[in-house]
């Protein structure tokens, strides 16, 4: 893929999972930056997104191009890999996927799915019906 430098204007940093322990023995986790990066958003064509039945696979994801780093190859095999996106998208992601360009100055374009899931949105609903019901 051709691409100016230029247009890779966005500043995001690669993590990889950690574990630091507290006083009281208890772990959590935490992000260990290992290195920052210049990014850019890719948008696909609709054409390119039917040709590709892409529709449900990219609702929710970001799509970057970044210039080619073996790391972003490993991330997507490897999920304790994040990536850290600035504002206005400042979440931390992992690598979906990823077509890597090995070419001499080649872009990656990666796509970025959200860590964690948004299942909890529908968990209070049954509740508020059974206190609606032994209301009548």
């Amino acid at each position: 893929m051709k691409m100016t430098l230029s247009r890779l204007r966005y500043r995001a940093s690669l993590n990889k999972l950690g574990y630091e322990e507290l006083p009281n023995g208890n772990t959590i986790d935490t992000n260990e930056k290992l290195f920052d990066f210049w990014f850019g958003y890719y948008k696909q064509s609709l054409s390119q997104s039917v040709s590709s039945n892409a529709f449900d696979y990219l609702k929710d994801k970001v799509t970057i191009v970044v210039r080619h780093n073996d790391y972003f190859v490993e991330a997507l095999n490897d999920t304790s890999y994040t990536i850290t996106l600035p504002s206005p998208n400042a979440n931390t992601y992992n690598v979906a996927s990823i077509n890597p360009d090995y070419e001499l100055n080649g872009h990656d374009t990666i796509v970025l799915s959200a860590t964690g899931g948004s299942s909890d949105d529908t968990s209070n609903d049954s509740s508020t019906t059974k206190t609606n019901n032994s209301n009548d």
